[in-house]
């Protein structure tokens, strides 16, 4: 057959079996990450400005490749370890996850089918609507209260959600909701209170284990927290993450998890990572450090933003016309920042990564020579 009557034969039988297709998936636009660029100023992802721990290096560099013939450990028995050490819980307590993107799957698959709700507070990271929507679940935005990025409690529980889902410090605002106010919630909600602590570990100035749930889990047996080690751990392209929750509660979450899901390479990585304390303290101190610097800096602009708990912040720059100009002119320039142009209640703001001094610096020239035209 000549090209062109293959390719729409082809085309003509991609379009059939796609009618096989759940009808959701057909309909659901999909989670949007940030944008992936190389050889550019990259402060749109919240990845750490800095590499991982140098035992990481070290701990890969002697794992025997011969040994990539077996299946990883399928529970993760070292690291898990590793991270009760660090967390002060009991192995039991925790599950490892390719990520806690993975830890959120394994929640969602576990807990909830139709007609079941979820809730979250809006806004907030956007993926929870995508696994709600896989799951084929109605998922429920509750704005935070106006007053700044407030928890709204009452509202929260009113839903009646099965999960409810809570990251703090909350992505894209940074901010963080306080101790007593989760364990509130958790003691008022009639389902599973999801704590996603991505970004804890800048909170409090570099003092996230005060802010953190893990401290008081044993008392909130509908609590689980989510940790990655994508953030402060500087590990994002090794894909970890791990779930804390009752004993109980880990036994059934193993049932549904994917059977080999965390590999070898990423378990050896992350047992160096977490048993470098110090070389964490440091990575937290310096984002701590420049994240101040890029503060004073945009107050010149006259931006605003909440006062930030994690490794970015989320600038008010005044009107969708400022926020365009500086997001178009930086791309423009190799440096990428986050920008929700299609969102009404995010289209005036700009979500800027703190990144290395340098990287930092770049930014905040580039920013004064737009609005200076």
């Amino acid at each position: 057959l000549p090209a062109t009557r293959r390719d729409l034969q082809a085309e003509r039988s991609l379009r059939m079996a796609e009618k096989y297709l759940r009808p959701a998936i057909l309909e659901m636009s999909g989670y949007t990450p940030g944008e992936q660029v190389n050889q550019c100023v990259k402060l749109n992802t919240n990845e750490c400005a800095w590499g991982p721990s140098p035992n990481v290096a070290s701990a890969l560099a002697s794992y025997d490749p011969g040994q990539l013939r077996f299946y990883p450990d399928p529970v993760g028995r070292e690291l898990r370890e590793a991270a009760a050490a660090v967390f002060g819980v009991s192995p039991a307590h925790i599950l490892a996850g390719n990520g806690s993107d993975d830890c959120l799957t394994v929640v969602f698959r576990a807990f909830v089918s139709a007609p079941d709700k979820v809730a979250a507070p809006w806004p907030t990271y956007s993926l929870y609507d995508t696994l709600a929507t896989l799951q084929g679940v109605e998922m429920v935005h509750v704005d935070w209260q106006k007053s700044g990025w407030e928890l709204p409690i009452d509202a929260l529980v009113a839903v009646g959600a099965r999960v409810t889902l809570l990251a703090t410090p909350n992505n894209p605002s940074a901010t963080i909701v306080p101790l007593s106010q989760l364990r509130e919630l958790a003691r008022k909600l009639d389902g599973i209170l999801v704590v996603d602590e991505a970004y804890i570990d800048f909170a409090n100035n570099g003092d996230g284990l005060s802010a953190s749930f893990l401290q008081v889990l044993d008392e909130h047996p509908n609590v689980i927290v989510l940790r990655t080690f994508s953030k402060s751990y500087s590990l994002a392209g090794a894909r970890l993450g791990l779930l804390f929750a009752a004993p109980s509660l880990i036994t059934h979450l193993e049932k549904v998890k994917d059977s080999y899901n965390v590999n070898a390479l990423t378990q050896t990585a992350g047992t160096a990572a977490l048993r470098d304390g110090p070389y964490l303290k440091e990575l937290v101190r310096k984002t701590i450090e420049q994240r101040e610097i890029v503060c004073l800096a945009l107050a010149e602009f006259g931006w605003t933003w909440p006062k930030s708990d994690a490794n970015f912040l989320l600038a008010e720059t005044g009107t969708v016309e400022t926020a365009t100009l500086v997001y178009n002119g930086l791309k423009a320039r190799g440096i990428l920042i986050r920008y929700f142009s299609s969102r009404p209640d995010l289209n005036t703001k700009l979500r800027i990564t703190i990144g290395t001094p340098e990287s930092n610096q770049a930014m905040l020239a580039a920013v004064k020579e737009l609005l200076s035209k």
